[in-house]
């Protein structure tokens, strides 16, 4: 009795932490959670929301415990994939199997996008790297998807299988001269001839070995195709050498074999490195990126636009690496690159950076200014900051950039702070979907949105 009396107060004491839910239409609830019957109970600080138990995808109370749950989903998709892949191309089940596999993957996708924002460093980089991961799933499945003969649906009859005696059909014995012949001579060296004329004076030559190196994937080619990246000029052998190398594992090798390419002052080269490169979803990948971007900053919208696209894939990492060259740089201009990079990524992790740039020269203050305002609905925290500071300056740009996000006539903390409460989830909903469209566009970026930077700081009496 003593042991269950304490037993009751150490429950009392202590009371089970808070759990946070996450649902299939991406909406979070923390409190207490309880299981009844078909629903999961969660009593929030504003209430007790009741939730259909098939609608939650998430129920977790650290971040590790997040992360493993994701793990275990993939984990589940792979296992399908690994049963449909086992069937006939033929079988109904395998369809099946490989659709299902891949709406886990999409839901296991979006919930990861969730976690992603608001998981604290630490745990950022592991949940990027399983991020990754999944992308690269997610693409085995689609192909194998894809190449399932019932890809567009079941055949109206299965196959019936007929006798060769039935079908009525005579095969003549071939005459001596046409029977098989045994080969006893040398079968050549296959792809590995193509390796010198890779260095041949003919563009159409170099062409032509690039492309015999692309399928099969020529892993032994890596170095040889990547010194002739190196000096090729011409547009078309310059294309398919890059299709053979965007066939193989460049991430161990970006460093070395392709350390040329961070100075490399050939514009139509740099593109098909930064092509290269953004492939590879990984920490050392986005590294490289960024001592390209550090050693020959971008001057034209359309190669900031490429360097954009390349980071805006490499979240989270790329936030990092644009973060650190800002702040170490000691060339003006570099910073303000680094300042315009930062604001194309539309990342709540960005707004320190830019807090950063705004005591900085002018010409740093005005980037900061504009990737504000790029960022739009995100930076809204830091612009409620910035109407509370001291300096009369920064409290002026602030509320331009309030009115400019809202569209509506604030001018004060208290008026920005109503309205975010308001329209938070629609700006959390937007985002989500802007990302979402992102991914499955493969990132794009158009040049055209960099000319937002070619603003200047607005006056007194701009509006």
């Amino acid at each position: 009795m003593r042991y269950a009396l304490v037993i009751s107060l150490l429950l009392v004491s202590f009371p089970p932490p808070d759990r946070t839910v996450i649902t299939r239409d991406g909406k979070i609830h923390e409190g207490t959670v309880t299981r009844e019957g078909a629903e999961v109970v969660v009593v929030t600080a504003r209430g007790t929301v009741r939730l259909p138990a098939v609608s939650v995808v998430a129920d977790f109370v650290t971040w590790p415990e997040a992360r493993r749950q994701c793990e275990s989903r993939l984990a589940e998709a792979t296992k399908l994939f690994e049963e449909a892949s086992a069937k006939p191309e033929r079988d109904a089940t395998r369809r099946r199997e490989l659709v299902v596999s891949l709406d886990i993957c999409a839901e296991t996708r979006d919930l990861l996008e969730i976690l992603e924002k608001r998981a604290p460093a630490a745990e950022r980089d592991s949940i990027a790297g399983l991020k990754g991961k999944l992308f690269q799933f997610m693409r085995l499945v689609r192909d194998a998807k894809g190449a399932t003969a019932l890809s567009d649906g079941p055949t109206e009859a299965p196959f019936e299988k007929v006798s060769i005696e039935e079908l009525g059909l005579t095969a003549e014995v071939l005459p001596e001269s046409a029977k098989a012949v045994e080969i006893t001579g040398t079968l050549g060296q296959g792809q590995f001839s193509a390796l010198a004329d890779l260095e041949s004076e003919s563009a159409a030559a170099r062409g032509t070995a690039a492309r015999r190196l692309i399928s099969p994937p020529a892993p032994f080619a890596l170095s040889a195709l990547a010194k002739a990246l190196q000096v090729e000029k011409e547009r078309d052998p310059m294309l398919l050498i890059a299709g053979a190398l965007s066939q193989l594992d460049l991430g161990p090798r970006l460093k070395t074999n392709f350390a040329w390419a961070v100075a490399d002052e050939d514009v139509a080269r740099r593109y098909v490195v930064l092509g290269l490169a953004r492939r590879i979803h990984t920490k050392g990948s986005c590294e490289f990126l960024g001592d390209c971007f550090r050693t020959k900053p971008p001057s034209d919208h359309r190669m900031r636009a490429a360097f954009s696209s390349a980071f805006r894939k490499l979240r989270p990492f790329s936030i990092d690496v644009l973060r650190e060259i800002m702040m170490k740089a000691k060339d003006k201009e570099l910073q303000v690159e680094a300042v315009r990079q930062l604001g194309m990524m539309r990342d709540w992790a960005a707004l320190p950076s830019f807090k950063v740039a705004l005591g900085g020269s002018r010409e740093v203050m005005t980037a900061a200014f504009n990737a504000i305002e790029k960022t739009g609905g995100v930076a809204i925290p830091l612009v409620m900051e910035m109407l509370a500071d001291g300096n009369d300056e920064i409290r002026r740009l602030a509320r331009v950039l309030a009115q400019r996000i809202t569209r509506e006539p604030i001018d004060g903390p208290a008026e920005l702070q109503k309205w975010y409460a308001q329209y938070r989830r629609h700006i959390e909903d937007d985002e989500k979907s802007f990302w979402k469209a992102q991914e499955e566009a493969d990132f794009p970026v158009a040049h055209e949105e960099l000319r937002i930077y070619d603003r200047k700081l607005p006056g007194p009496k701009d509006p």
